[in-house]
């Protein structure tokens, strides 16, 4: 790969340049999140009105190999020899450039952004500083999930992902420690990011309160999910109970329905049993026999029937 020229202006100049020219950087070190932007600055003297023809910058990663970030030769924009890893996500804010500021902005970092950067600046002379880029991905999101496996067991999960890689710790109502009942898991992406899984069965009623907790002990953070067991998060496993309640329902309803049908024919017949025919000799006694009365209740339509009899004799 070809080298920038500024890289070959210290390999021969730089004992006669470094006491004439100095860069200096604000900020040794920077942290960010994952996927977030971030601006690097180093400063130059520019003493009085800038030119561009006489500026070059180079902004170099320092991994196991140099990787070029960033390179404006005679202020003019270089990219042809630009690391695959930044293509796309780095600028120059050159408008600051006249003010003695190399300000390097990379979009949406990375976790392999981190490291050690030089910021490298030849105007008259040649100096460059060292710059250290931290990137974290705290574990800001959690997917829960809450299932009834059984009779008051339930199947309790946490998803997230982050960097560097998070303890899980899971628990109960009163804080006490489940961690050593959980099942947890670990992956890695392209991203280098850690997708952790946790999963923990327990017995539990319902209405009940679980917390499970991504502890980042390098970064000194922890994010907290809180679990509760309650028939309405049951999810796909609670479908097959609810198909289990239908069908009991629906035989509940068909044996009700034979056991009306039977009280309904038992009903009818001692209805059938009371109707005797009234005569007018026993008109004034059939108020008080009881047996009469409790079967011209059981019956409106009978009833008036039987005073339509009254009235004709």
């Amino acid at each position: 790969m070809e080298k920038p020229l500024i890289s070959y202006m210290f390999l021969f100049h730089w004992h006669f340049l470094n006491a004439l020219f100095t860069v200096e950087a604000p900020q040794s070190l920077y942290i960010v999140e994952h996927g977030n932007n971030v601006t690097m600055e180093c400063t130059f003297p520019v003493n009085g009105k800038l030119k561009f023809s006489d500026l070059n910058v180079s902004w170099e990663k320092k991994d196991e190999s140099k990787k070029q970030v960033y390179v404006l030769i005679k202020g003019q924009e270089d990219l042809k020899n630009q690391d695959s890893d930044f293509k796309g996500r780095t600028k120059l804010l050159k408008e600051n450039l006249n003010l003695g500021q190399s300000l390097l902005q990379i979009t949406d970092v990375k976790l392999r952004d981190a490291g050690v950067y030089h910021c490298i600046i030849g105007y008259g002379g040649a100096d460059y500083k060292t710059i250290n880029l931290k990137v974290n991905a705290p574990y800001r999101t959690i997917t829960q999930g809450t299932v009834r496996t059984g009779n008051n067991e339930w199947k309790l999960t946490c998803r997230s992902e982050g960097y560097p890689r998070a303890e899980v710790i899971w628990q109960n109502r009163e804080h006490e420690d489940l961690t050593d009942k959980a099942n947890t898991s670990y992956e890695t992406g392209s991203d280098q990011l850690y997708y952790v899984t946790s999963t923990l069965t327990v017995k539990s009623r319902t209405n009940e309160v679980f917390y499970c907790i991504f502890w980042n002990k390098e970064l000194q953070e922890n994010t907290t999910a809180i679990l509760h067991t309650s028939d309405s998060a049951d999810g796909v496993l609670w479908t097959e109970s609810r198909r289990f309640v239908g069908a009991f329902l629906i035989m509940t309803a068909f044996f009700g329905s034979v056991l009306l049908s039977i009280f309904c024919i038992r009903k009818a017949r001692a209805n059938k049993d009371c109707r005797t025919p009234v005569a007018s000799s026993s008109i004034a006694g059939l108020s008080k026999h009881k047996d009469m009365y409790d079967c011209r209740v059981a019956s409106i339509e009978e009833k008036e029937l039987k005073y339509m009899q009254i009235e004709k004799t």
